[in-house]
């Protein structure tokens, strides 16, 4: 390995480079990804990197535009050395890897357990001497493998390893996202000075120099490429460099001349280099074979300086690459594509050489395209929605009939979606669109575009673009127009008070009833749908017995029956709306089960935080937390943005005041940026409302009951009066308390559920006083002691032994508090377990803090999660399975408790009371 060479003005950037290999050496992991145009310099500070990392074992990944589509095309290249190591991986690790590089058959690989067996890999190797794993051209590598790797680097922290991405332009899929960048800038004029002399020895006019300098713009390669891009002329005169803006490309067309200039064998040589993205010597010695080409063009090649050939097939820089590819006519790059479809063998070679034959079609050929769709299925099974998704872009394209066409491209367009790509996919639904009277057609269309639209953040414009076309379908297949009907109305519904009128929840849903015929007999969606309807048009009461028969139904379905995930988002919901929160809960178990079986892990987070939604109201706080730090964890590795999850709503219940009000800005604040969150505005608006109520912030409650009930009413309505009512009462604002009342018991007496029961006794109980008062409370327990709501159950017990004491029945209130405090401690809701220490105070009692000194250990959410799991007797791999963090991290992690906590051993950890936050 060559002595590092200093860089001309890059002083900051290899500092912070070797800052990283410190770190690695020292046992901490380092991630960065450089960012900068093309000819920045940063291919040349990774082989800096490379350079000063001898006692590093290097992986280097090259990405290429060609390479894009071809799923795994990165992982081939950093794994194809350690394909001997693959044996110590766990076995669901094992076999995911394997597949995802094609050397085994099975069922598609979950991408997590892609990423988790990567992680693994590059921890097991690192063990021995720390690793560097260069990505160069990180915006050209293909999704799968770019995700893969993404999620190492979200989640190495303890492990000798670093990784450092170098990309250009911003990726749509966004995988890179929230990893530390660091900015390559151009050179200032002084190293850029240097530099072009270094470039350029021998006299130079100065008008020239300056104008050199002034047309660069700092750009490093355009200096040191200069006198092979320029002619003498242009140098000596300064002609040539108007085109300052377009410097890309003009290097580009100045490597296209050096090309130009070689022996037209040379040229096939590298433009066979330039079409397989995989980089195979042997492929690229078959196919030159093929083609009558000697093999000792290729040192000719080498010779110029433009290609290496070892173990790999390797450009002196991707500008090279671009420009062999782009100077080529079309019928050479047939011809060299076709040529390499016959020579490709191995993993995945289907694959590859549907590839191959696509980009050497003459035209549309639907032989051609047919063999690119039935891959699209193999390299989807293989590699995920994102790869099948580019097979079918390029069917679609090569497709000859114009309504086959439009069928394929919304099939691709689905899968971009369905990859984290809208804007892609709306890109597809464009060249979708075409004349036909096939209405189903341009029905899913126009529906894919409101998905579109939907996740870009369009909500009044997805709406209407839902209702439109389900009214247009209504006809011909009215079984799809209540489908996509429910859809429009599910939007609406989530969006709140926040659409446009004409995208209103009552609009959509007046527009429902007007245009969805019935349908014999009725599904579990039709039910759904006409509940909805009512709930929005006629209101909560005439609706509670439609939308009880809807999630029966949902309930009584085939489990093997999966509904889309926009279905479990609204049914979930509507439990709540219920207060069935025994239903809320099998719900989502079994959505979470469904999606696990699916291997849809992507889908996860949303599941995992219903799931917390149910157990913080089944009083279940760690497990909540359990959830929530999986589903964070799942996110993060993803790269996933979605910020509203029950986070608020768990710090709410366990009186964490200053996390609740961060919590909650966080989600007003970005639904300022992004209208059409109504719903989550005001769970926000709730969970504070929870907060204040718990630390006797009554004024403060109702505001906050106020401002949730502007933004929603469905399900937000039937969580929020409640605590209305308890505020409203609390504060002396009766009338708004009267008012919350009178809605809670219209609608307790619709839906009948226990929960809904219990919390209309226990709100008239606030309300009233004396022997009316006394029965209500008694009422209210004995309904929700029938029910999971434990946090409702505990909350009633104390405002009973609140209004006891009041009374002067002090040891009665006694009874009844000491039951509430043990409830609330025991499930961490610290706010509310305080206030009931006040009042049984209040009554004579000295009240012990229990768990105190325990308390003050403050663990974040994954050192809590840790603990549990090692509590449960969880090894460090099991537990950084479930994680999807590596062993050695687990093990740091169990450092810091065992100090925080004061124990040496698993032992300790196991048989210690441990209400930790």
């Amino acid at each position: 390995m060559p002595t590092p060479r200093r860089l001309i003005g890059r002083q900051r950037e290899q500092q912070e480079l070797a800052r990283l290999l410190t770190g690695a050496r020292e046992g901490r992991s380092g991630v960065v990804v450089l960012r900068g145009d093309a000819g920045m310099g940063k291919t040349s500070l990774l082989e800096y990197l490379e350079a000063r990392a001898t006692d590093f074992r290097t992986l280097r990944i090259v990405g290429s535009e060609s390479e894009m589509e071809l799923a795994y095309a990165g992982l081939h290249q950093l794994c194809s050395g350690l394909l001997g190591r693959l044996d110590q991986l766990p076995p669901p690790q094992q076999r995911a890897l394997r597949v995802a590089l094609g050397l085994a058959d099975g069922d598609p690989p979950d991408r997590l357990m892609v990423g988790l067996a990567v992680l693994t890999l590059l921890a097991e190797v690192s063990s021995e001497r720390p690793t560097l794993c260069l990505v160069d051209d990180a915006q050209w590598v293909d999704a799968a493998s770019l995700q893969a790797l993404a999620f190492v680097a979200r989640r190495v922290i303890a492990d000798p390893i670093v990784i450092v991405f170098a990309a250009c332009k911003r990726r749509e899929d966004r995988l890179l996202s929230d990893l530390p960048e660091l900015q390559i800038r151009g050179l200032d004029d002084h190293d850029a000075r240097m530099l072009l002399d270094r470039s350029l020895p021998g006299q130079l006019d100065e008008q020239v120099r300056e104008n050199i300098i002034a047309e660069a713009r700092g750009n490093p390669l355009a200096l040191l490429e200069l006198h092979r891009v320029l002619s003498p002329a242009e140098l000596a005169g300064g002609f040539g460099l108007a085109e300052a803006d377009q410097l890309t490309n003009r290097l580009e067309r100045g490597f296209g001349q050096q090309v130009t200039e070689l022996s037209p064998q040379t040229k096939t040589l590298l433009l066979l280099a330039a079409s397989d993205p995989t980089g195979d010597p042997r492929w690229l010695r078959a196919a030159a074979e093929i083609l009558g080409i000697p093999e000792s063009v290729a040192e000719t090649a080498e010779a110029a300086q433009l290609i290496s050939i070892g173990t790999r097939v390797r450009f002196r820089h991707p500008l090279i690459r671009s420009a062999v590819y782009r100077s080529a006519s079309p019928s050479e790059r047939r011809r060299v594509h076709r040529a390499l479809a016959d020579v490709i063998d191995g993993p995945a070679s289907d694959e590859h050489r549907a590839w191959h034959l696509g980009h050497a079609a003459t035209g549309p050929d639907e032989q051609v395209a047919e063999n690119l769709e039935r891959s699209a299925g193999r390299a989807r099974s293989r590699s995920g929605i994102a790869a099948g998704a580019a097979f079918l872009e390029f069917a679609a394209d090569l497709t000859p009939d114009p309504h086959r066409r439009a069928q394929r491209a919304l099939a691709a367009a689905r899968a971009k979606l369905d990859a984290g790509a809208p804007e892609s996919a709306a890109q597809l639904l464009i060249r979708a669109r075409h004349p036909t009277d096939d209405e189903r057609l341009s029905t899913g269309i126009e529906r894919m575009r409101a998905r579109c639209a939907l996740a870009t953040g369009h909500v009044s414009e997805a709406i209407s673009r839902l209702a439109e076309s389900a009214h247009r379908v209504r006809e011909i297949d009215p079984v799809l127009a209540r489908d996509i009907y429910l859809e429009a109305l599910s939007a609406a519904v989530l969006a709140g008070r926040s659409t446009s009128p004409g995208t209103s929840a009552v609009a959509v849903g007046l527009a429902a009833r007007a245009d969805a015929p019935t349908v014999h007999p009725p599904r579990a969606v039709d039910l759904m749908l006409d509940a909805l309807v009512a709930r929005v048009v006629d209101g909560y009461v005439i609706a509670a017995p439609l939308l009880k028969r809807a999630v029966e139904a949902f309930l009584g379905l085939d489990a093997a029956e999966v509904a889309e995930p926009w279905f479990y988002a609204v049914i979930t919901r509507v439990t709540v709306d219920l207060l069935d929160f025994e239903a809320l809960h099998a719900i989502a178990e079994r959505q979470l089960a469904a999606l696990r079986a699916a291997g849809a892990l992507g889908s996860l987070p949303r599941a995992l935080d219903l799931l917390a939604v149910a157990d913080i109201f089944r009083g279940r706080f760690p497990e909540a937390a359990a959830a929530l730090s999986e589903a964070e964890a799942i996110a993060t590795a993803i790269g996933d943005h979605e910020e509203h999850r029950a986070d608020a709503l768990l710090a709410a219940f366990r009186g964490q005041e200053a996390l609740s009000h961060e919590l909650t800005a966080a989600i007003t604040d970005d639904a300022a940026m992004a209208p059409g969150q109504g719903f989550f505005v005001g769970a926000a608006w709730f969970s504070l409302a929870v907060l204040h109520n718990s630390l006797g912030h009554y004024t403060e409650a109702l505001s906050a009951c106020e401002q949730a009930l502007e933004n929603a009413d469905f399900v937000i309505g039937a969580l929020t009066l409640p605590e209305m009512v308890e505020a409203g009462t609390r504060c002396g604002e009766h009338a708004a308390a009267g008012s919350a009342l009178a809605r809670l018991i219209a609608r307790a007496d619709a839906g009948g559920t226990r929960t809904a029961l219990g919390l209309a006794a226990r709100s008239r109980a606030l309300s009233s006083d004396g022997p009316a008062a006394e029965a209500d409370y008694l009422a209210a327990l004995t309904h929700l002691e029938q029910t999971p709501a434990v946090v409702y159950l505990a909350r009633t017990r104390l405002v009973y032994g609140e209004w006891l004491r009041r009374q002067g029945r002090r040891v009665e209130a006694r009874a009844q508090l000491r039951s509430a405090l043990d409830h609330f401690t025991a499930m961490g809701a610290d706010g509310f377990a305080d206030r009931t220490r006040r009042e049984l105070e209040a009554t004579g009692e000295t009240v012990r803090k229990r768990g105190s000194a325990v308390r003050r250990v403050q663990l974040t959410t994954q050192e809590a999660h840790i603990t549990q799991l090692a509590r449960r007797g969880h090894s460090n791999s099991e537990i950084a399975a479930q994680l999807f963090i590596s062993p050695r991290t687990v093990e740091w992690h169990m450092g810091k408790i065992f100090t925080k906590l004061g124990v040496t051993s698993r032992k300790e950890l196991r048989g210690m009371a441990l209400p930790v936050e």
